[in-house]
């Protein structure tokens, strides 16, 4: 039996709502503290690291994130975070 060559990958839309995608996500996140950032992030890759980082979520852009109530990481994305904090 072959297998199949076809990835797929679990993402959150708009809503928070998990769904199959044959697009790998272009923001990464955190589920319970509702932070996006990106897939390179310092921060989040040092958590992964240390086996702290349980709940991450990927979303296909970053308007996705923020409907889904998502806020921008101080950290990797610091100009996005600022405009974020003018307005909470």
């Amino acid at each position: 039996m072959e297998k199949s060559s076809i990835k797929v990958f679990n993402l959150l839309d708009a809503s928070g709502n998990p769904y199959i995608s044959d697009t790998k996500g272009t923001i990464g996140g955190h589920r319970e503290l509702k932070i996006y950032g990106r897939l390179d992030c310092p921060s989040a890759l040092r958590f992964i690291r240390n086996g702290q980082y349980k709940y991450r979520v990927f979303f296909a852009d970053e308007d996705t994130a923020i409907a889904a109530g998502y806020r921008p990481c101080e950290n990797c994305m610091p100009k996005e975070y600022a405009k974020w904090k003018e307005t909470n």
